[in-house]
Protein backbone atom coordinates (compact mmCIF):
# COMPACT_ATOMS: atom_id res chain seq x y z
CA UNK A 1 0.00 0.00 0.00
CA UNK A 2 1.77 3.20 -1.12
CA UNK A 3 1.35 6.69 0.64
CA UNK A 4 -0.30 9.14 -1.29
CA UNK A 5 1.13 12.85 -0.72
CA UNK A 6 -1.84 15.42 -1.86
CA UNK A 7 -2.42 19.48 -1.47
CA UNK A 8 -5.72 20.67 -0.76
CA UNK A 9 -6.92 24.34 -1.11
CA UNK A 10 -8.83 25.24 2.20
CA UNK A 11 -11.00 28.22 1.95
CA UNK A 12 -11.56 29.83 5.95
CA UNK A 13 -12.78 33.15 6.87
CA UNK A 14 -10.50 34.13 9.34
CA UNK A 15 -10.36 37.58 11.36
CA UNK A 16 -6.59 38.84 12.20
CA UNK A 17 -5.82 41.73 13.56
CA UNK A 18 -3.13 43.78 13.03
CA UNK A 19 -0.57 45.06 15.11
CA UNK A 20 -2.19 48.63 14.85
CA UNK A 21 -5.92 47.42 15.24
CA UNK A 22 -4.64 45.68 18.62
CA UNK A 23 -3.04 48.66 19.74
CA UNK A 24 -5.75 50.84 19.41
CA UNK A 25 -8.16 48.57 20.96
CA UNK A 26 -5.50 47.86 23.86
CA UNK A 27 -5.21 51.86 24.53
CA UNK A 28 -9.10 51.85 24.55
CA UNK A 29 -9.70 50.23 27.42
CA UNK A 30 -6.91 52.11 28.82
CA UNK A 31 -8.63 54.84 31.78
CA UNK A 32 -6.56 57.93 31.63
CA UNK A 33 -4.42 56.74 34.48
CA UNK A 34 -2.98 53.97 33.29
CA UNK A 35 -3.17 55.39 29.86
CA UNK A 36 -0.80 57.60 30.65
CA UNK A 37 1.81 55.63 32.24
CA UNK A 38 1.41 53.12 29.32
CA UNK A 39 2.05 55.73 26.56
CA UNK A 40 5.17 57.29 28.70
CA UNK A 41 6.72 53.89 28.40
CA UNK A 42 6.47 53.84 24.83
CA UNK A 43 7.40 57.42 24.18
CA UNK A 44 11.02 56.55 26.18
CA UNK A 45 11.69 54.19 24.28
CA UNK A 46 10.92 55.81 20.42
CA UNK A 47 13.07 59.04 19.81
CA UNK A 48 10.70 60.04 17.14
CA UNK A 49 7.90 60.86 19.86
CA UNK A 50 8.10 63.19 22.73
CA UNK A 51 5.43 63.61 25.31
CA UNK A 52 3.85 67.03 27.20
CA UNK A 53 1.94 66.75 30.81
CA UNK A 54 -0.97 68.66 30.51
CA UNK A 55 -2.01 70.48 33.70
CA UNK A 56 -5.31 71.02 32.68
CA UNK A 57 -7.28 68.99 30.05
CA UNK A 58 -7.21 70.59 26.81
CA UNK A 59 -10.55 71.78 24.83
CA UNK A 60 -11.07 73.21 21.55
CA UNK A 61 -10.93 76.96 20.72
CA UNK A 62 -14.77 76.50 20.13
CA UNK A 63 -15.18 75.13 23.58
CA UNK A 64 -13.14 77.81 25.23
CA UNK A 65 -14.52 81.03 23.21
CA UNK A 66 -17.78 79.34 24.26
CA UNK A 67 -17.64 78.95 27.87
CA UNK A 68 -14.92 81.65 28.69
CA UNK A 69 -11.29 80.88 30.15
CA UNK A 70 -12.60 81.36 34.11
CA UNK A 71 -15.13 78.93 33.36
CA UNK A 72 -13.47 76.34 31.93
CA UNK A 73 -10.72 76.24 34.26
CA UNK A 74 -13.25 76.86 36.98
CA UNK A 75 -14.93 73.28 35.59
CA UNK A 76 -11.88 71.55 34.61
CA UNK A 77 -9.19 72.25 37.57
CA UNK A 78 -8.43 69.34 39.66
CA UNK A 79 -8.16 69.69 43.25
CA UNK A 80 -4.10 70.00 44.29
CA UNK A 81 -4.77 71.61 47.87
CA UNK A 82 -3.22 69.98 50.86
CA UNK A 83 -5.19 69.68 54.11
CA UNK A 84 -2.54 72.30 56.10
CA UNK A 85 -2.89 74.69 53.08
CA UNK A 86 -6.71 73.95 53.45
CA UNK A 87 -6.97 74.75 57.31
CA UNK A 88 -4.55 77.46 57.01
CA UNK A 89 -6.38 79.52 54.82
CA UNK A 90 -9.26 78.91 56.92
CA UNK A 91 -7.41 80.20 60.17
CA UNK A 92 -6.19 83.11 58.41
CA UNK A 93 -9.74 85.14 58.45
CA UNK A 94 -11.03 83.88 61.85
CA UNK A 95 -9.35 86.86 63.32
CA UNK A 96 -8.48 84.87 66.47
CA UNK A 97 -5.62 86.54 69.09
CA UNK A 98 -2.05 85.48 68.36
CA UNK A 99 -1.86 83.36 71.48
CA UNK A 100 -4.41 81.02 70.42
CA UNK A 101 -3.95 80.96 66.73
CA UNK A 102 -0.37 79.70 67.55
CA UNK A 103 -1.95 77.15 69.54
CA UNK A 104 -4.20 75.61 66.34
CA UNK A 105 -1.20 76.24 63.67
CA UNK A 106 0.52 73.85 66.30
CA UNK A 107 -2.41 71.33 66.30
CA UNK A 108 -3.14 71.15 62.55
CA UNK A 109 1.04 70.53 62.26
CA UNK A 110 0.27 67.31 64.09
CA UNK A 111 -2.95 66.08 62.58
CA UNK A 112 -1.54 62.31 61.38
CA UNK A 113 -2.27 61.48 57.75
CA UNK A 114 -6.01 60.80 58.02
CA UNK A 115 -6.87 64.10 59.39
CA UNK A 116 -6.99 63.03 63.50
CA UNK A 117 -5.66 64.72 66.44
CA UNK A 118 -4.21 61.49 68.02
CA UNK A 119 -1.56 63.14 70.38
CA UNK A 120 -2.51 63.93 74.42
CA UNK A 121 -3.07 67.16 75.10
CA UNK A 122 -1.22 67.76 77.93
CA UNK A 123 2.12 66.76 76.08
CA UNK A 124 1.05 69.86 73.55
CA UNK A 125 -0.22 72.08 76.55
CA UNK A 126 3.61 71.26 78.69
CA UNK A 127 5.51 71.25 74.89
CA UNK A 128 4.21 74.79 73.84
CA UNK A 129 3.95 76.19 77.62
CA UNK A 130 0.43 77.18 77.58
CA UNK A 131 -2.46 76.35 79.74
CA UNK A 132 -4.55 72.97 78.68
CA UNK A 133 -7.88 75.25 78.81
CA UNK A 134 -6.16 76.94 75.70
CA UNK A 135 -5.09 73.84 74.18
CA UNK A 136 -8.48 72.32 74.59
CA UNK A 137 -9.98 75.69 73.15
CA UNK A 138 -7.78 75.90 69.82
CA UNK A 139 -9.13 71.83 69.34
CA UNK A 140 -12.39 72.77 69.43
CA UNK A 141 -11.69 76.05 66.94
CA UNK A 142 -9.86 73.54 64.90
CA UNK A 143 -12.40 71.01 64.77
CA UNK A 144 -15.43 73.70 63.75
CA UNK A 145 -13.43 73.67 60.46
CA UNK A 146 -13.83 72.66 57.54
CA UNK A 147 -13.77 69.47 56.33
CA UNK A 148 -15.82 68.06 58.93
CA UNK A 149 -14.28 65.56 61.55
CA UNK A 150 -10.93 67.50 61.17
CA UNK A 151 -9.06 67.45 64.98
CA UNK A 152 -11.37 64.23 65.66
CA UNK A 153 -9.69 61.58 67.44
CA UNK A 154 -10.41 58.62 65.15
CA UNK A 155 -13.07 57.06 62.76
CA UNK A 156 -15.88 57.27 65.53
CA UNK A 157 -15.49 60.92 66.40
CA UNK A 158 -15.01 62.12 62.56
CA UNK A 159 -18.21 60.22 62.08
CA UNK A 160 -20.46 61.79 64.43
CA UNK A 161 -19.18 64.70 63.64
CA UNK A 162 -20.60 64.73 60.68
CA UNK A 163 -24.80 63.44 61.40
CA UNK A 164 -27.12 64.48 64.15
CA UNK A 165 -29.21 61.40 63.09
CA UNK A 166 -29.69 59.44 66.46
CA UNK A 167 -30.13 56.12 64.77
CA UNK A 168 -26.49 56.63 62.91
CA UNK A 169 -25.23 57.81 65.88
CA UNK A 170 -25.86 54.77 67.46
CA UNK A 171 -24.79 52.67 64.98
CA UNK A 172 -21.54 53.88 64.08
CA UNK A 173 -21.03 52.52 67.72
CA UNK A 174 -21.43 49.57 66.53
CA UNK A 175 -18.65 50.04 63.48
CA UNK A 176 -16.59 46.57 64.21
CA UNK A 177 -19.64 44.95 64.04
CA UNK A 178 -21.11 46.23 61.17
CA UNK A 179 -19.02 45.18 58.53
CA UNK A 180 -19.50 41.21 59.60
CA UNK A 181 -22.99 41.32 61.27
CA UNK A 182 -25.34 43.72 60.01
CA UNK A 183 -28.20 41.66 61.24
CA UNK A 184 -26.73 41.72 64.84
CA UNK A 185 -26.68 45.34 64.67
CA UNK A 186 -30.31 45.71 63.32
CA UNK A 187 -31.22 43.40 65.93
CA UNK A 188 -29.26 45.62 68.75
CA UNK A 189 -30.73 48.40 67.96
CA UNK A 190 -34.15 47.36 67.71
CA UNK A 191 -34.51 48.59 64.33
CA UNK A 192 -36.82 47.38 61.29
CA UNK A 193 -35.47 46.27 58.33
CA UNK A 194 -35.96 49.80 56.51
CA UNK A 195 -35.19 51.68 59.27
CA UNK A 196 -31.95 49.82 59.38
CA UNK A 197 -31.38 50.31 55.27
CA UNK A 198 -32.30 53.99 55.63
CA UNK A 199 -29.63 54.72 58.40
CA UNK A 200 -26.95 52.71 56.52
CA UNK A 201 -27.25 54.82 53.29
CA UNK A 202 -26.66 58.08 55.42
CA UNK A 203 -23.36 56.22 57.15
CA UNK A 204 -21.87 55.24 53.99
CA UNK A 205 -22.56 58.50 52.95
CA UNK A 206 -20.38 60.11 55.28
CA UNK A 207 -16.21 60.63 55.55
CA UNK A 208 -14.46 58.79 57.73
CA UNK A 209 -11.01 60.41 57.28
CA UNK A 210 -11.17 63.84 56.94
CA UNK A 211 -8.19 64.11 54.99
CA UNK A 212 -8.92 62.03 52.25
CA UNK A 213 -9.42 63.81 48.81
CA UNK A 214 -6.47 66.27 49.71
CA UNK A 215 -2.97 66.00 47.62
CA UNK A 216 -0.99 64.93 50.81
CA UNK A 217 -3.22 62.50 51.78
CA UNK A 218 -1.40 59.03 50.43
CA UNK A 219 -4.93 57.21 51.10
CA UNK A 220 -6.73 59.29 48.72
CA UNK A 221 -7.42 57.15 45.31
CA UNK A 222 -8.10 60.03 43.11
CA UNK A 223 -10.28 59.32 40.45
CA UNK A 224 -9.72 60.91 36.62
CA UNK A 225 -12.47 61.21 34.31
CA UNK A 226 -11.65 60.40 31.00
CA UNK A 227 -14.71 62.16 30.08
CA UNK A 228 -15.97 65.76 30.72
CA UNK A 229 -19.38 67.36 29.83
CA UNK A 230 -19.53 70.83 30.71
CA UNK A 231 -22.68 73.34 30.90
CA UNK A 232 -22.51 76.41 28.48
CA UNK A 233 -26.12 77.98 29.61
CA UNK A 234 -28.66 75.94 28.86
CA UNK A 235 -26.13 73.19 27.10
CA UNK A 236 -23.37 70.81 28.02
CA UNK A 237 -20.52 70.58 25.97
CA UNK A 238 -18.57 67.39 26.07
CA UNK A 239 -14.49 67.01 25.68
CA UNK A 240 -11.94 64.35 26.56
CA UNK A 241 -9.80 64.54 29.26
CA UNK A 242 -6.34 64.57 28.03
CA UNK A 243 -3.60 65.05 30.69
CA UNK A 244 -0.88 64.60 28.37
CA UNK A 245 -0.40 65.40 24.77
CA UNK A 246 2.15 62.75 22.34
CA UNK A 247 3.71 64.73 19.10
CA UNK A 248 6.71 63.94 16.69
CA UNK A 249 9.64 64.89 17.53
CA UNK A 250 13.65 64.12 16.19
CA UNK A 251 12.63 64.55 12.13
CA UNK A 252 15.75 65.11 11.10
CA UNK A 253 17.01 62.03 12.86
CA UNK A 254 14.86 60.30 11.14
CA UNK A 255 15.60 61.58 7.69
CA UNK A 256 19.30 61.22 7.94
CA UNK A 257 18.15 57.51 9.23
CA UNK A 258 16.01 56.95 6.64
CA UNK A 259 18.93 58.08 3.75
CA UNK A 260 21.67 55.96 5.86
CA UNK A 261 23.49 53.88 3.40
CA UNK A 262 23.07 51.17 6.67
CA UNK A 263 19.74 49.18 6.06
CA UNK A 264 19.20 47.53 9.54
CA UNK A 265 19.75 51.98 10.34
CA UNK A 266 17.00 52.04 7.43
CA UNK A 267 14.57 49.12 9.09
CA UNK A 268 15.02 50.74 12.37
CA UNK A 269 14.00 53.92 11.64
CA UNK A 270 11.11 53.04 8.96
CA UNK A 271 9.89 50.65 12.80
CA UNK A 272 10.38 53.49 14.86
CA UNK A 273 8.49 55.60 12.55
CA UNK A 274 5.36 53.29 11.96
CA UNK A 275 4.94 52.62 15.44
CA UNK A 276 5.02 56.16 16.05
CA UNK A 277 2.40 56.79 13.27
CA UNK A 278 0.21 53.82 14.86
CA UNK A 279 0.22 55.47 18.65
CA UNK A 280 -0.79 58.70 17.58
CA UNK A 281 -3.11 57.42 14.86
CA UNK A 282 -4.81 54.98 18.27
CA UNK A 283 -4.92 57.60 20.39
CA UNK A 284 -7.05 59.97 17.98
CA UNK A 285 -9.22 57.33 17.57
CA UNK A 286 -9.67 56.39 21.27
CA UNK A 287 -10.59 60.14 21.62
CA UNK A 288 -12.73 60.62 18.83
CA UNK A 289 -14.75 57.12 19.86
CA UNK A 290 -14.55 58.88 23.56
CA UNK A 291 -16.14 61.86 22.30
CA UNK A 292 -18.93 59.55 20.71
CA UNK A 293 -19.93 57.66 23.72
CA UNK A 294 -20.01 60.85 25.64
CA UNK A 295 -22.21 62.79 22.46
CA UNK A 296 -24.90 60.16 23.22
CA UNK A 297 -24.63 59.88 26.69
CA UNK A 298 -25.36 63.97 27.07
CA UNK A 299 -28.05 63.43 24.29
CA UNK A 300 -29.86 60.36 26.42
CA UNK A 301 -29.14 61.61 30.10
CA UNK A 302 -30.35 65.49 29.88
CA UNK A 303 -32.74 64.92 32.64
CA UNK A 304 -30.12 63.26 34.68
CA UNK A 305 -27.94 66.57 34.11
CA UNK A 306 -30.25 69.05 34.96
CA UNK A 307 -31.07 67.31 38.13
CA UNK A 308 -33.44 64.46 37.25
CA UNK A 309 -32.67 60.22 37.37
CA UNK A 310 -30.41 58.43 34.93
CA UNK A 311 -32.27 57.06 32.09
CA UNK A 312 -30.83 52.90 31.97
CA UNK A 313 -29.06 52.78 28.51
CA UNK A 314 -28.56 49.30 26.66
CA UNK A 315 -24.62 48.97 25.20
CA UNK A 316 -25.82 47.73 22.18
CA UNK A 317 -28.36 50.36 21.44
CA UNK A 318 -25.52 53.02 21.93
CA UNK A 319 -23.05 50.93 19.93
CA UNK A 320 -25.62 51.46 16.77
CA UNK A 321 -26.52 54.77 17.49
CA UNK A 322 -22.99 56.01 16.92
CA UNK A 323 -21.55 53.80 14.61
CA UNK A 324 -19.56 51.37 16.66
CA UNK A 325 -19.55 47.89 17.37
CA UNK A 326 -20.97 46.71 20.95
CA UNK A 327 -17.22 45.34 21.95
CA UNK A 328 -15.91 48.72 21.02
CA UNK A 329 -18.04 50.20 23.67
CA UNK A 330 -17.83 47.80 26.13
CA UNK A 331 -14.11 48.37 25.86
CA UNK A 332 -14.59 52.06 26.38
CA UNK A 333 -16.57 52.11 29.07
CA UNK A 334 -15.10 49.15 31.11
CA UNK A 335 -12.86 51.58 33.30
CA UNK A 336 -13.81 55.08 32.73
CA UNK A 337 -15.40 57.72 34.61
CA UNK A 338 -17.45 61.02 33.37
CA UNK A 339 -17.35 64.02 34.89
CA UNK A 340 -20.57 66.45 34.88
CA UNK A 341 -21.83 69.32 36.42
CA UNK A 342 -23.53 66.77 38.97
CA UNK A 343 -20.62 64.86 39.76
CA UNK A 344 -17.91 62.26 38.72
CA UNK A 345 -19.45 58.83 37.66
CA UNK A 346 -18.61 55.82 36.38
CA UNK A 347 -19.13 55.03 32.65
CA UNK A 348 -20.88 51.58 33.30
CA UNK A 349 -23.39 54.06 35.59
CA UNK A 350 -25.14 54.66 33.08
CA UNK A 351 -25.59 51.10 31.66
CA UNK A 352 -27.72 48.42 32.74
CA UNK A 353 -27.96 44.80 32.29
CA UNK A 354 -31.32 44.82 32.21
CA UNK A 355 -33.71 47.39 31.23
CA UNK A 356 -37.41 47.13 31.58
CA UNK A 357 -40.19 48.81 30.63
CA UNK A 358 -42.53 50.59 33.75
CA UNK A 359 -44.57 53.01 34.02
CA UNK A 360 -42.15 55.55 34.19
CA UNK A 361 -40.37 54.57 31.32
CA UNK A 362 -37.06 52.11 31.08
CA UNK A 363 -35.88 51.73 34.31
CA UNK A 364 -33.08 49.51 35.32
CA UNK A 365 -32.19 46.54 37.07
CA UNK A 366 -30.97 48.07 40.19
CA UNK A 367 -33.91 50.25 40.16
CA UNK A 368 -36.45 47.18 39.96
CA UNK A 369 -34.25 45.68 43.18
CA UNK A 370 -34.17 48.99 44.94
CA UNK A 371 -37.96 48.90 44.49
CA UNK A 372 -38.19 45.39 45.63
CA UNK A 373 -36.47 46.16 49.03
CA UNK A 374 -39.22 48.59 49.41
CA UNK A 375 -41.93 46.34 49.17
CA UNK A 376 -40.78 44.03 51.51
CA UNK A 377 -39.01 46.75 53.84
CA UNK A 378 -42.87 47.91 54.40
CA UNK A 379 -44.35 44.48 53.76
CA UNK A 380 -46.63 43.40 56.94
CA UNK A 381 -44.85 41.63 59.41
CA UNK A 382 -47.52 39.38 59.93
CA UNK A 383 -47.70 38.58 56.28
CA UNK A 384 -45.10 39.05 54.38
CA UNK A 385 -45.68 38.83 50.62
CA UNK A 386 -44.13 35.67 48.95
CA UNK A 387 -42.37 36.21 45.56
CA UNK A 388 -45.46 35.47 43.24
CA UNK A 389 -46.93 38.77 45.48
CA UNK A 390 -44.08 40.59 45.00
CA UNK A 391 -44.18 40.30 41.08
CA UNK A 392 -47.86 41.25 41.26
CA UNK A 393 -46.70 44.31 43.02
CA UNK A 394 -43.92 45.10 40.73
CA UNK A 395 -46.71 44.91 37.84
CA UNK A 396 -48.94 47.93 39.18
CA UNK A 397 -45.77 49.79 38.80
CA UNK A 398 -45.95 48.56 34.90
CA UNK A 399 -42.80 45.75 35.49
CA UNK A 400 -43.06 42.44 34.26
CA UNK A 401 -41.01 39.70 36.00
CA UNK A 402 -41.34 36.19 36.67
CA UNK A 403 -40.78 34.97 40.01
CA UNK A 404 -37.61 33.14 39.53
CA UNK A 405 -36.60 36.92 38.61
CA UNK A 406 -38.03 37.96 42.05
CA UNK A 407 -36.27 35.38 43.84
CA UNK A 408 -33.34 35.94 42.76
CA UNK A 409 -33.30 39.83 43.35
CA UNK A 410 -34.49 39.28 46.84
CA UNK A 411 -31.72 36.73 47.15
CA UNK A 412 -29.03 39.74 46.11
CA UNK A 413 -30.76 42.19 48.88
CA UNK A 414 -30.38 39.21 50.99
CA UNK A 415 -33.80 38.89 51.88
CA UNK A 416 -34.86 35.55 53.44
CA UNK A 417 -37.92 34.05 51.65
CA UNK A 418 -41.70 35.14 52.84
CA UNK A 419 -41.90 32.08 55.64
CA UNK A 420 -38.27 33.12 57.40
CA UNK A 421 -39.49 36.98 57.19
CA UNK A 422 -42.55 36.12 59.48
CA UNK A 423 -42.02 38.03 62.41
CA UNK A 424 -38.51 39.52 61.88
Amino acid sequence: MKNKISQRLKVSNRLILSNKILLSLHLLERNITDLENEVFEIVEENPFLEMDIQPFPKASKKVKKALGTDDYMENTGTRIVTLRDHLMAQLHIMNLNEHLERIVVALIDLLDIHGFLSVDLEDVSIDMKVPLEDVKSAVEILKSMDPPGVGSANVKEALKSQTSDPIVRSMIDFLEVLKDDPHLVMKKLNLSRFEFDEAFEKLKKLNPYPANGFADYEYTRYVEPDIIVLKNGDKFVVIVNETFDVKFAATNLYEKLAESENESDRKFAELLNKRANDLVEALNKRKETLLKIGGALVNHEIDFLRGGKIVPLKIAEIAREIGLSLSTVARAISTKYIRTPRGVHSLRAFFSRAVYPSNEGNVSREWVKERIRVIISTEDKTKPLSDIQIANELKRDGINLSRRVVTKYRKELMFPSSKKRRGI
